[in-house]
């Protein structure tokens, strides 16, 4: 029989989950125009009693029992009780729409196993790029398509801070802070700036690009705390922006994972993202680059991914269709070779603080040729200080292992390096 509405259990009413809320009343229309049925908010479960207390249930356990429901929202955040939250609403006939990449990139093998098993959907736009469609472009636009490499910006509190640090020359610190003050930061940023968030939105769309489970531990990672602004205003001048980039691409001998600040040229489509906007570059064998670009920070971009979720779900929910066909094509017997972080291949930026003296240069450069890192070019800017001086090279392409050598040599070598060596890959 055919629904004649959409009853939604809330699981979670923080900032998305208000969001969330407040443009399914306002856009009452768009819905129904959509769907062909109501769409409505039948109950809510929070920590703490809420603004609409007709709605409030205490326990999410009620919510998932209740046969009205249709449709769970799940908008808490963290590994548990979320993961259990899912997983049981699957098992109880309910499909489910989260927001909650944190669970998805650990629990992916569970949660996805689960919906073909019960046969129902999990939608999960909203728990990578905010508002950017890049989930469903990928599992329905590209769908034909052999994906080569996935990139780009997917963090909107790191791409903040580093917009603050090139546009104003300002701190790390500095930078931080006004990222908080804008509320574009939590108080305790460590999950975005260390590049862990980032890295749980690589392995959602890795895992769903190649069809296996991709594990974060699987990606190396690197985050912007430790950034100097030195760095940021030298790159500026040479003509880069920094960026926190996350990468998986597609080599012979395996998917090379990896979260680090990168270097892009002015003139690449990466440098022009600014603030809390976030892009995905996807690269496809037939298809060529499809850009991605949006808010992937803030309550309403956060909220309106959900609602699309919400409503495209429903229009499958409507004709008892929802889950029958995967909507992740996942074989949990599918193991993808990663290529190991040492094998990567890139150019590089290297920032050396040495010794104001003869024959610094030459030992440098003959410790980098002799770990086969070959110098693309050189520069010497003024004196940094009465005792020291910096030296600028930018490097081939060469493995990370190569670099990673010759960087622990020189910067062991204490007759001619005053602190540790800065090294930024370079994105092509």
């Amino acid at each position: 029989m055919k629904k004649k509405f959409i009853n939604i259990g809330l699981i979670g009413y923080g900032t998305v989950g208000k969001g969330v809320v407040k443009i399914l009343e306002e856009n009452k229309k768009i819905a129904l125009r959509k769907v062909g049925k109501a769409i409505c908010i039948k109950s809510i479960c929070d920590l703490n009693p809420i603004d609409k207390p007709e709605l409030y249930v205490k326990n999410f356990k009620d919510i998932i029992k209740d046969p009205e429901i249709d449709l769970i929202v799940e908008l808490i955040g963290g590994y548990e009780p979320a993961r259990t939250i899912i997983i049981e609403s699957l098992k109880a006939g309910k499909n489910v729409v989260t927001a909650n990449k944190a669970v998805l990139a650990k629990y992916w093998n569970q949660i996805f196993t689960t919906a073909q098993d019960c046969q129902k959907s999990i939608y999960y736009e909203a728990s990578v790029g905010g508002v950017i469609p890049v989930v469903q472009g990928l599992s329905e636009g590209l769908a034909s398509e052999e994906i080569l490499e996935i990139k780009g910006i997917l963090n909107g509190t790191t791409n903040y801070i580093l917009s603050e640090m090139t546009k104003n020359g300002v701190s790390y610190e500095t930078a931080l802070k006004n990222a908080q003050v804008a509320g574009f930061a939590e108080a305790d940023p460590s999950f975005d700036v260390n590049g862990i968030d980032t890295a749980n939105k690589l392995a959602i769309l890795s895992s769903l690009a190649w069809g296996s489970w991709i594990k974060v531990k699987d990606i190396s990672v690197k985050g912007i705390a430790d950034l100097n602004i030195e760095d940021v205003l030298i790159t500026r001048d040479f003509g880069y922006d920094i960026k926190l980039i996350g990468c998986a691409q597609k080599t012979k001998n395996g998917i090379d994972l990896s979260v680090q600040p990168c270097l892009v040229n002015h003139e690449n489509a990466f440098a022009t993202v600014e603030n809390e906007y976030n892009a995905v570059m996807i690269i496809g064998k037939d298809s060529g680059d499809v850009l991605f670009y949006g808010k992937g920070a803030g309550q309403q971009p956060a909220a309106s991914a959900v609602v699309s979720d919400i409503i495209n779900v429903s229009k499958f929910i409507v004709t008892n269709t929802a889950g029958i066909v995967s909507d992740v094509i996942y074989d949990k017997k599918k193991k993808i070779k990663i290529l190991p972080a040492s094998k990567s291949k890139a150019s590089y930026y290297l920032r050396f603080s040495v010794l104001d003296k003869s024959g610094v240069l030459a030992k440098i450069s003959g410790m980098l040729g002799k770990h086969k890192v070959s110098i693309a070019s050189l520069s010497q800017p003024d004196i940094s200080g009465n005792d020291y001086a910096r030296i600028i090279i930018i490097t081939h392409e060469t493995c990370r292992e190569n670099i990673e050598g010759a960087l622990k040599q020189i910067n062991a070598t204490k007759s001619i390096v005053k602190s540790k060596t800065v090294k930024i890959k370079i994105e092509i």
